[in-house]
């Protein structure tokens, strides 16, 4: 299982330098909103682009050049290649969420902004709340169709790019309306303990629904 982790790891460095300058674009905008919220979105946002990029990348690595069938003609457990997808999405959200959170307290350390505060411990379980959650229900439907979500993993890269400006809308449209103000208010941070709690326990019986399914899957 740990080669398997290690190859997703290495294809996920192979990943395009403008794409990963793009997400870390996006979370370094938080920097100069002035409204806290705002910033936490944007830097969720950049956690999530680079978690979403690794992970479609390499899974359609896989696809492309058939990994299953040939993982599946070797003497390895389906089990543990169930596990090692879900093990390396940890691994994914761990690099991204850092890489968001260094970057841009690093950026205010060199004092190229004046202004905002850097990504902080809560938007990274903000991100991993979110990313546990979708790979819950996404990975049962992948185990189970294989190259039947490049379809969708096509939509998904068409929400990254145009998530900003859906994101900057939505921020007017709740300024203008005054439900910004009442999400402002609202304690966030502990919500976000909670529902950590919930994504974990989801997260873990996805793995387990996924290796069932993967369990008995033809190929």
């Amino acid at each position: 299982m740990f080669n398997l982790i290690k190859k997703d790891f290495i294809l996920s460095r192979k990943i395009n330098i403008f794409v990963v300058i793009y997400a870390l674009f996006i979370a370094a905008m938080g920097l100069v909103m002035p409204d806290p919220l705002v910033s936490t979105f944007l830097y969720t946002l950049g956690m999530l682009t680079l978690i979403f990029i690794t992970v479609i990348y390499t899974n359609g690595y896989d696809d492309k050049y058939k990994s299953e069938i040939v993982l599946n003609s070797l003497p390895i457990e389906r089990e543990n290649i169930v596990r090692a997808k879900y093990m390396t999405l940890i691994l994914f959200i761990i690099m991204s969420c850092s890489a968001v959170l260094i970057f841009t307290n690093i950026i205010l350390k060199l004092g190229v902004v004046s202004i905002g505060k850097g990504a902080s411990i809560w938007n990274v379980i903000f991100a991993t709340n979110i990313s546990l959650i979708f790979y819950s229900i996404y990975y049962p439907i992948y185990f189970k169709v294989g190259e039947g979500l490049r379809s969708f993993n096509t939509i998904l890269w068409i929400l990254i790019a145009i998530g900003p400006s859906v994101l900057s809308k939505l921020m007017k449209g709740l300024n203008t309306t005054g439900y910004l103000e009442k999400i402002i208010a609202i304690d966030i941070n502990r919500i976000n303990i909670y529902v950590l709690i919930i994504s974990l326990f989801m997260f873990y019986m996805s793995m387990k629904i996924s290796e069932k399914i993967y369990r008995t899957r033809e190929f």
